[in-house]
């Protein structure tokens, strides 16, 4: 048996959060979860064992019935250190079986990543997951000077999993308690201290350890890279025969979108003040009567895309009072009485996907832009808490963001530019429905 320990008993003593950080969110999921998800898609496989702290340990088994883990084999209380949580894990094993220990907050472990390391550790009985290190390692001395600056081609960045022959990291592990030795942050160290070899497997860029909180926002632009890597087949086979509904898919974004979606043999419903069902986004009446006019004939929705949106771009001393609330009741009122609307009829047919178009300019307030790039930022916060209120109902909410686009309504704020600085509308269409069948929530999408 190949079975996987899932090491996740931190407290999150460098994560400035009260909630653990293999507990914290990310694109809609907490972050153990994805790793648990690696695991259980890997047919090298057979079982998972998760080590937490104590009382976190009904929430794992929450999480195993919620997303459907059914190689959880057990969730064992851990220990003060990870060496004590690591031996904890080893102990629920035979030793006969083979053991890929894989630290719970590093939810980029490939599906190669785990096929390697299994297949070596049944060849080779002890195995690390390493990187080249792009960083002089400059060793120290008890008096803070450089003793050696070791030869970079031998230095590498260890990772995890690593795999072992149960049997001999459990020897390890007891020689170790023996020896004094209590807080090893590393497994591969102790089977070294006995004298044997350790193989190593090459790991990956991207399969990062969850430490800090700007570790968090990395991992965000990871998931991001996942979607600009979608093939056009895979795009295909997900979207035919959905059912599409377009808010302001007359110009701009919206229209290229409209086309784009025509062309996959799913079908597209446009919103807008000037289509056969009208709507203003500003007016909830009118949403209730053409999202219920779009249930009539098509009997569900699964993806709603909200195009709408507008800029004028004044110094906030010249904006007026009506100008601004306007800008507010596009960018960011409508966000809202659109999500007040379809989120119940997303809830009642038990799944739905709710993508918001925003803009870069949600990052940093500009001159002449405070009205626009407020509401902005406003609707990708309000767009990742609705992502998490609507998580457990299956309904996904994330946010699209592109740079300057060549739209009509960036022609009339800006007039004539350089066209090989913006993006086209068509492009950013492309990510639109790249997103749309992404298995995460509460994500910023940005297109550049």
């Amino acid at each position: 048996m190949v079975k996987a320990i899932i090491l996740a008993s931190g407290i999150g003593e460098r994560f400035s959060s009260d909630l653990p950080k293999q507990f914290t969110k990310l694109a809609g999921l907490p972050v153990i979860v994805h790793t648990l998800k690696a695991f259980e898609r890997s047919k090298y496989i057979d079982s998972v064992i998760v080590v937490t702290n104590a009382s976190n340990v009904e929430r794992v088994w929450e999480y195993a019935r919620k997303y459907n883990l059914k190689k959880i084999e057990k969730v064992l209380c851990g220990g003060k250190t990870r060496q004590e949580s690591s031996f904890i894990g080893i102990n629920a094993c035979d030793d006969e079986d083979y053991v890929i220990i894989h630290d719970g907050v590093r939810p980029f472990v490939s599906q190669k990543i785990i096929e390697n390391v299994v297949k070596a550790t049944i060849e080779h009985s002890a195995v690390d997951v390493a990187i080249a290190s792009a960083d002089t390692i400059i060793k120290v001395n008890d008096k803070n000077f450089i003793d050696e600056i070791p030869n970079r081609k031998y230095m590498k960045k260890g990772q995890t999993p690593q795999g072992f022959k149960c049997k001999l990291i459990k020897k390890a592990h007891r020689i170790a308690l023996k020896d004094g030795i209590s807080n090893s942050p590393d497994d591969c160290s102790l089977v070294l201290r006995i004298g044997i070899p350790v193989y190593v497997v090459e790991g990956d860029e991207q399969n990062i350890k969850i430490t800090y909180p700007i570790d968090l926002h990395i991992a965000d632009k990871l998931f991001q890279l996942k979607v600009e890597n979608s093939t056009e087949d895979i795009l295909s086979d997900k979207i035919k025969n959905k059912v599409f509904v377009v808010i302001g898919g007359t110009s701009g974004i919206g229209l290229e979108t409209v086309r784009l979606i025509e062309t996959y043999n799913a079908k597209v419903v446009v919103l807008s003040r000037n289509t056969p069902i009208k709507i203003d986004i500003k007016d909830i009446n009118m949403l209730k009567n053409a999202f219920e006019s779009i249930l009539d004939e098509h009997g569900r929705m699964d993806v709603v895309i909200n195009c709408a949106g507008d800029l004028i771009r004044k110094d906030v001393e010249f904006m007026s009072e009506k100008e601004w609330d306007y800008i507010y009741d596009m960018n960011i009122k409508g966000a809202f009485l659109l999500s007040k609307v379809v989120i119940p009829i997303f809830k009642k047919q038990g799944f739905g996907n709710l993508i918001f178009v925003g803009s870069s300019a949600y990052t940093r307030g500009r001159a002449g832009y405070a009205a626009y790039s407020s509401s902005k930022a406003a609707l990708v916060n309000f767009a990742q808490a609705l992502a998490e209120e609507v998580e457990p109902f299956n309904i996904r909410v994330n946010v699209v963001v592109p740079s300057r686009v060549a739209t009509p309504l960036r022609f009339r704020n800006f007039g004539k530019e350089d066209p090989t600085t913006l993006l086209s509308p068509k492009k950013v269409a492309e990510e639109i429905l790249k997103a749309s069948y992404q298995d995460v929530t509460g994500s910023i999408f940005e297109v550049k």
